[in-house]
């Protein structure tokens, strides 16, 4: 009897930490590769709140606040400060302020902050570009056409370096490369690519998108002229039929690849186009993001995050 009491009362503890928003558990990667060097044995995964537990996207701004979208919600757009006790407030409902013409419900799809604190929006509904004050009292459309024809439905973007931000157009099977106070939107890609997940390295000078359908990971190197160019296969996982998804970039520039319901993130070092390490994300690894010193996992049931350093 004593056992069992102790038994239940740990058994309690645990979920009451979880509700209040984190839980340290070690997680083991799914198989061991003698052939990846520096191979981690095991990851310490943290839910870090128990609000983000159906949380589709997420956005991270350098003053602690997290944006995020919901499953069901996705014209929804929440947010909270970074910590286990915070209880999220609605930032914005997109219906409120666009409507798509066949009067479908909006979705972002993807979210990033600039450095001014600004969200900008992946809106798929309308396929726009969108930024929002940091008071979610402005919202502006950066881009929304090309050569007079509208985009079609966005999926996610990414913040280059300087002036450059870059949407990913999977069903026209285009990236547009945007420079809003120039007022330019061109094309990136030369060749035909059906990408959805989308990150810059640090330095600004590669562009790594996910291409679930062809089962790869392409890289571009991001030219000084406003021009098209091919892009070079980091991995093909095709032979498997591994969809990769997810992306993010650490401070010092080492690739995270999710890869979707496999639950793994694999760790590739882009300089040498070689993989480094590979773990267990601990449920679908759809969206990564990577923020101060945490690599943080979306997809499944709630936002995991793992240490980088």
């Amino acid at each position: 009897m004593k056992h069992k009491l102790l038994f239940k009362a740990k058994l309690a503890s645990i979920c009451l930490l979880f509700y209040a928003g984190c839980v340290t558990v070690s997680v083991t990667p799914k198989r061991q590769n003698k052939n990846i060097p520096n191979q981690k044995e095991s990851k310490l995964k943290q839910y870090i709140n128990s609000h983000l537990s159906n949380a589709s996207n997420i956005a991270f701004s350098k003053n602690g606040l997290v944006y995020f979208t919901e499953l069901e919600k996705r014209e929804v757009i929440k947010s909270m400060k970074l910590n286990v006790f915070s209880e999220p407030a609605v930032f914005m409902k997109l219906p409120e302020w666009i409507s798509p013409p066949d009067n479908s419900v909006p979705k972002a799809e993807g979210l990033r902050v600039d450095n001014k604190e600004r969200l900008l929006i992946a809106e798929s509904g309308t396929g726009k570009l969108l930024r929002v004050s940091p008071d979610a009292r402005k919202l502006e459309v950066i881009a929304d056409s090309y050569d007079g024809y509208r985009f079609t439905t966005v999926k996610d973007l990414a913040i280059g370096k300087g002036n450059d931000l870059f949407v990913s157009s999977p069903f026209s099977g285009t990236i547009y490369r945007i420079r809003p106070q120039e007022g330019f939107i061109g094309i990136l890609n030369e060749n035909l690519v059906r990408v959805q997940g989308i990150s810059v390295s640090p330095d600004g000078k590669s562009l790594v998108a996910a291409e679930p359908d062809a089962s790869r990971v392409v890289v571009f190197d991001i030219p000084e002229e406003l021009i098209p160019v091919e892009s070079w296969t980091l991995v093909d996982f095709s032979p498997n039929g591994v969809e990769p998804r997810g992306l993010a970039f650490d401070d010092q520039g080492l690739l995270y690849v999710g890869l979707g319901q496999n639950q793994e993130v694999r760790v590739f070092d882009l300089k040498k186009g070689q993989q480094t390490d590979i773990f267990n994300s601990g449920d679908h690894a759809n969206v990564l993001r990577h923020f101060e010193n945490y690599l943080y996992v979306c997809g499944g049931k709630g936002v995991r995050r793992f240490p980088t350093k």
